[in-house]
């Protein structure tokens, strides 16, 4: 299967293992992923086609999908929202920056991570709108630009 059509199949999101199963060469990914044209190595294993929403790259480079304000602003085609908002499972590790996938995500991100133990429903690259909507009205943050420290701390970082 060609490579775009096979990316096209999983959402525009892919594992490494999910490419090779659906008959794209191991060295095809690789060669395109290096040149970053038709593909982009988003964080270890995992490739995206390089026109992807820049929130949504940003969210699975950090290791989850949109949520909250984040998912609200992607569904409704807004401008993109100052603190990222995303969905990570309980057990979930090795959280990474959102815009240097080789560095850890750190405290001074302006990053809200949602971590839970049931994921919404949604896609690869977002919650559902109503689930998004149903997370943004609890949210500790309240949708709104927070500071670093205030992200961290705040009661959207509890699992839910």
């Amino acid at each position: 299967m060609e490579l775009s059509a096979a990316l096209a199949r999983m959402g525009g999101f892919a594992k490494r293992s999910e490419l090779v199963r659906l008959g794209v060469d191991a060295g095809e990914i690789e060669l395109a992923a290096w040149y970053g044209r038709r593909l982009i190595r988003v964080r270890k294993g995992w490739y995206a086609h390089p026109h992807e929403d820049e929130d949504v790259l940003r969210a699975w480079r950090v290791g989850g999908r949109l949520t909250c304000a984040s998912a609200l602003a992607f569904h409704a085609g807004a401008v993109r929202h100052p603190v990222l908002h995303l969905e990570v499972r309980a057990s979930s590790t090795r959280l990474r920056d959102p815009d240097v996938r080789r560095r850890r995500l750190s405290a001074d991100s302006a990053v809200v991570v949602h971590w839970t133990r049931h994921p919404g429903p949604g896609d690869r690259r977002a919650v559902s709108l109503e689930h998004a909507e149903g997370v943004a009205a609890v949210c500790g943050t309240r949708g709104g630009p927070v500071r670093p420290q205030a992200a961290a701390s705040s009661s959207a970082s509890r699992i839910v």
